[in-house]
């Protein structure tokens, strides 16, 4: 089960990746992120280990322990999977050039499980793919000079 959206930032792919794989900030537009616990020093790479809680439909905090498993900044992308009770996943980024000078974002949250089942069921896993881009794209563009 999975969801793809697409979604325009006014800001460099630099400046959005920037923003995008600093997972210590993942709190404040990824969806349905509480709070992070970095279990990996030093800066985020293939391997860096992480336990985000994350508030499911009914209200119920689960961690989820999150390893970062594409970490390609060259090429602006990057994957994290997921693990909690009920779902497992893997949120995939791209980040491209347009010929403006902005940034398209490509995201894939991909999952199974039975809380996947029923997010993907019910519609709410695509909600959330395009909440979390629309969350991106407001934090980059807030923190980065506009592009003219």
């Amino acid at each position: 089960m999975h969801a793809t959206d697409t979604i325009e930032i006014n800001a460099t792919p630099d400046q959005t990746w920037q923003v995008l794989t600093d997972l210590h900030r993942l709190p404040e537009w990824y969806v349905p992120a509480q709070s992070i616990e970095v279990q990996t020093e030093g800066a985020v790479r293939k391997g860096w280990q992480f336990i985000l809680k994350v508030k499911t439909l009914p209200g119920i905090v689960l961690d989820a322990l999150g390893t970062v498993k594409e970490f390609d900044p060259t090429n602006h992308a990057i994957t994290w999977s997921g693990q909690a009770t009920g779902i497992s996943g893997d949120s995939r980024w791209q980040l491209r050039l347009n010929a403006d000078g902005t940034t398209r974002i490509d995201h894939t949250f991909e999952g199974q499980g039975w809380l996947m089942f029923l997010s993907d069921k019910s519609g709410r896993n695509a909600m959330t793919v395009r909440k979390r881009l629309t969350n991106l794209k407001a934090l980059v563009e807030r923190d980065a000079p506009r592009v003219a």
